[in-house]
């Protein structure tokens, strides 16, 4: 059985990010899936869906519950990952680390920004990201300590690809590496 548990997508009711291991399935917009779930794509009760390497998030229909549809979606998800082959899924690397980052930092990386009185800026800029601390820890000297120590690890926790591809003033440019 393929292990798998639900967690809540702050400030997103629709969404519910499934903790499992993705592996076979690239990282990206989910276009279509095997199974049950691409038949809940194809009808419109899945709105859309993101994977990582550590999670796939998957966005319920507007009018649609978790607490209703949940039992349901979880079985078909289990069900289509035994199935990679079968799914479709767009390359969308900016979107994936801009989604992955704003969790982390909805998180104990956050809480310790947030604790100093600082507070982090991300902007997606095409299939990068550009992360940059504000506030108090703006003008920190462990800025840069901060975000490569805390941030980019825990990132690269959730992307193993991850790639700092500029440091400059306090901010870090992020890109998700090429796969082999």
């Amino acid at each position: 059985m393929i292990a798998l548990h639900a967690e809540r997508v702050t400030g997103e009711p629709s969404a519910v990010r499934w903790v499992v291991r993705t592996d076979g399935l690239p990282v990206g917009r989910v276009r279509t899936a095997a199974g049950d779930l691409g038949r809940m794509f194809d009808d419109g009760a899945l709105t859309g869906g993101l994977i990582d390497d550590t999670s796939v998030v998957l966005w319920l229909r507007e009018g649609l519950s978790w607490r209703a549809e949940g039992p349901t979606v979880q079985a078909a998800l289990r069900a289509a990952l035994r199935s990679p082959a079968e799914w479709v899924v767009e390359a969308a690397p900016g979107e994936v680390l801009e989604r992955v980052t704003a969790d982390v930092l909805e998180g104990a990386v956050g809480d310790f920004v947030r604790s100093h009185g600082g507070s982090v800026r991300v902007q997606r800029i095409g299939d990068a990201v550009a992360v940059q601390l504000g506030g108090a820890c703006e003008h920190c000297p462990a800025a840069e300590q901060t975000l490569r120590q805390r941030l980019v690890n825990e990132l690269r926790r959730h992307c193993p690809d991850l790639v700092e591809r500029e440091s400059r003033g306090g901010q870090l440019l992020l890109e998700l590496g090429v796969k082999p």
